[in-house]
């Protein structure tokens, strides 16, 4: 029945016509919210499947726009690490050979220690060395070892610039200081290696041009569509079902004088109320699972690299995409309701 059919008469002992009624937006969305209230349940279930489609549309395409920033932020900073840890280890290697020495009576301990240092923990290691000269019973003698200071100047900038702060204070020996600048070097060396490992498990060539990195895998866009396909299905199934349990409301309304178009308005405000709020939570949800992920994988590296842009414009198209997905799924359901015929919709709910 179309909106020209839907009249009240002015008055009817005069015979004449009277304008069709027309409901303003806010009265609709009045309805749209009591009836979402009314079948709150049912309406969690569209909702929940909204939220899963767009959680898993941001989580993977967020994450693989930072694993891309990530993986071209260590192509330009891989190779000026290595160039200071090669510095460094060159002139390290001879000095370790001596402390070596210094240390023989006290092997394990030192490889133990040595260990710690190559993990960053310089202070453990300055503490060993300070243990060691200050023991009465067998002294290690650390006067003399080997110290340029205009070389530990040099390393020490290097370090600093590649973002690294070296320990250079409180070394018992000059010399020692370059321990210091050992193992923060070496730190940095470790966790770059450890970025690439996770990057390779992700399949990032580190070697691939960027505009093949910055793309996005075929099989998890295969995935992002299928999952919005099953989406929009939920989305369609629940809205017919929403308007089979609402004929007898629909045709009240329409014998009342209600359009057509302010039926369709109505069940697309629902759908458009429910794919906004599952989109929001969706959105949340996938990208505390994606910093969750590159956090775990990446370390500081993920917010070093962190791309605020394309991470800004995946939240805009995953809005984009949650709320059209939620009206396309609500148009066929919203146009049958609206064409029912008043006669028909109470007659079918009996």
């Amino acid at each position: 029945m179309t909106d020209s059919k839907h009249i009240l008469l002015d008055r009817p002992a005069r015979g004449k016509i009277g304008k069709a009624i027309r409901l303003p937006f806010s009265k609709a969305v009045e309805i749209a919210l009591k009836s979402l209230r009314v079948r709150f349940w049912r309406s969690m279930l569209t909702v929940s499947s909204i939220i899963l489609a767009i959680a898993f549309l941001t989580y993977v395409w967020a994450s693989s726009r930072l694993e891309s920033a990530v993986a071209l932020g260590m192509r330009a900073d891989a190779p000026r690490v290595m160039a200071v840890a090669k510095t460094v280890d060159d002139a390290w290697k001879p000095f370790e050979r001596e402390l070596s020495a210094r240390f023989d009576g006290r092997r394990t301990d030192y490889k133990d220690e040595t260990d710690a240092l190559y993990s960053g923990d310089t202070a453990e290691f300055k503490r060993f060395c300070e243990k060691a000269v200050a023991d009465r019973a067998t002294p290690v003698k650390l006067a003399g070892l080997p110290c340029d200071n205009a070389a530990l100047a040099d390393f020490a900038a290097r370090a600093r610039s590649i973002g690294l702060e070296p320990d250079l204070r409180g070394w018992c020996e000059p010399g020692l200081a370059l321990a210091g600048i050992k193992g923060v070097v070496q730190r940095e060396v470790d966790r770059i290696g450890g970025i690439q490992i996770a990057l390779q498990r992700a399949d990032f060539d580190p070697a691939a041009p960027p505009e093949k990195l910055v793309r996005m895998k075929p099989a998890a866009v295969w995935l992002i569509i299928i999952s919005l396909l099953v989406c929009g299905v939920g989305i369609t199934n629940a809205m017919l079902m929403s308007v089979t349990e609402r004929f007898r409301e629909i045709g009240t309304m329409k014998c009342l004088g209600a359009l057509d178009s302010f039926i369709v308005k109505l069940f697309l405000l629902e759908s458009t109320l429910q794919g906004v709020a599952g989109t929001v939570i969706g959105i949340v949800l996938g990208l505390a699972g994606m910093f969750a992920k590159c956090l775990l994988s990446f370390g500081a590296a993920a917010w070093t690299h962190f791309p605020l842009v394309d991470t800004a414009l995946v939240v805009l198209w995953a809005i984009l995409i949650g709320a059209g997905l939620s009206i396309a799924g609500a148009i066929f359901p919203a146009l049958r309701a609206a064409r029912m015929a008043p006669v028909e919709a109470m007659r079918a709910d009996e």
